[in-house]
């Protein structure tokens, strides 16, 4: 998209020029870098109202349509289209007017039961393209100048695919409030829409559409006066769908492992045989355990991992055990190795330490 500086800007620019008898008088930094300021510059004509976590909380909710967007809309050129959130900036309106070509394809919208209207435009690089798949004729709009007006039955083609777009956008509206989106107005002159004052802020919301090898802009603006009421309402929604989406997915993750099974082992005793002694095992030959037959200490081991350490006994005159503690090899290993790394570290501290005072004796012998 085009910028331009507004009238504040290059009245600044102009004044740094004159200050001090031109541009060629200005000090020069010297150094890597000047000396931060201890202040930040502020617009008053142009003051920062969205929050970041508002401006956040505003992506997600534009981002959220884009999947079912796209669908739709390759299912309604038969090509593959891809859409994406290309940027949410805040902007004065007359500087919106002035970012968009003179001759473009523009909407009106209502946005009932709340007050005033936002403005949906499509600059030429991308709807000529779009009208042309409508159509049936697909690469010969190519050849047609994109600074040519549309045609009011242009104008009514193209309006299917402005329909989708309000549909997709309701619906992300939707989870926050029931807004009605019907098109007051359509033109083709940037200039002849005019839904609030140029000095009033508004929020810019860009999408690039991309065709094959061809791109441009969809473009939404809401004036903030109008949707200010719902900024917090969005955040507190968006973020509140997110947590609700972590719980589920807990949730989700505990129904599918609840119904795994697993095996469950118990190690009473233990011992080692070599494989001469097991081949030759008969009737009453005695094996002798590693661990003392009175001692109820045993393991658990969990599809053959070992696990826990436990107790062996009875409960209602079952055989049971209880769990006492848990055994984590990785942990284990982890701090051995830290340990033997201190130690190390220890030894060798000594170690220079008796060089050190052996360099300090021998100097003083000299």
């Amino acid at each position: 998209m085009a910028e331009f500086l507004s009238q504040d800007e290059i009245d600044a620019l102009l004044d740094i020029a004159d200050e001090d008898g031109g541009l060629e008088d200005l000090p020069i930094e010297t150094g890597n870098h000047a000396k931060d300021k201890s202040y930040a510059i502020y617009d008053f004509k142009k003051p920062n109202r969205i929050s970041a976590e508002q401006m956040k909380a505003f992506s997600a909710l534009h981002d959220k349509m884009l999947r079912t967007t796209i669908s739709e809309l390759s299912a309604m050129l038969r090509k593959i289209v891809d859409v994406k959130l290309y940027s949410i900036e805040q902007m004065t309106y007359g500087e919106f007017i002035l970012s968009i070509p003179q001759i473009t394809s523009l909407n009106t919208l209502s946005i009932k039961p709340l007050e005033g209207r936002i403005v949906m435009e499509c600059n030429p690089a991308i709807s000529h393209k779009i009208i042309a798949h409508l159509l049936g004729n697909g690469e010969s709009s190519l050849t047609d100048s994109t600074e040519k007006e549309l045609t009011e039955i242009e104008l009514q083609v193209f309006n299917h695919f402005y329909q989708l777009i309000m549909k997709n956008l309701k619906k992300a509206w939707d989870d926050v409030s029931t807004i009605n989106l019907k098109t007051e107005s359509m033109d083709t002159n940037a200039n002849a829409i005019q839904i609030i004052s140029d000095h009033e802020i508004v929020l810019l919301v860009v999408f690039e559409i991309s065709i094959d090898d061809e791109s441009g802009f969809l473009s939404i603006c809401y004036p903030i006066s109008y949707i200010e009421q719902l900024l917090d309402v969005i955040v507190e929604k968006v973020f509140a769908e997110a947590k609700n989406r972590k719980v589920s997915k807990q949730k989700d993750i505990n129904a599918l492992i609840s119904g795994s099974q697993m095996k469950i082992d118990v190690m009473l005793a233990e011992t080692e045989l070599k494989i001469k002694d097991l081949l030759e095992l008969k009737e009453d030959d005695v094996i002798l355990f590693s661990k003392n037959a009175t001692s109820s200490s045993t393991k658990v081991y969990i599809n053959n991992k070992e696990k826990w350490s436990a107790v062996a006994g009875s409960s209602n005159n079952r055989k049971a055990i209880q769990i006492q503690s848990n055994i984590d090899h990785e942990k284990m290993e982890t701090l051995q190795y830290l340990k033997q790394f201190h130690d190390e570290r220890v030894e060798r501290s000594r170690a220079a330490n008796e060089a050190i005072a052996k360099l300090i004796a021998t100097r003083d012998e000299f």
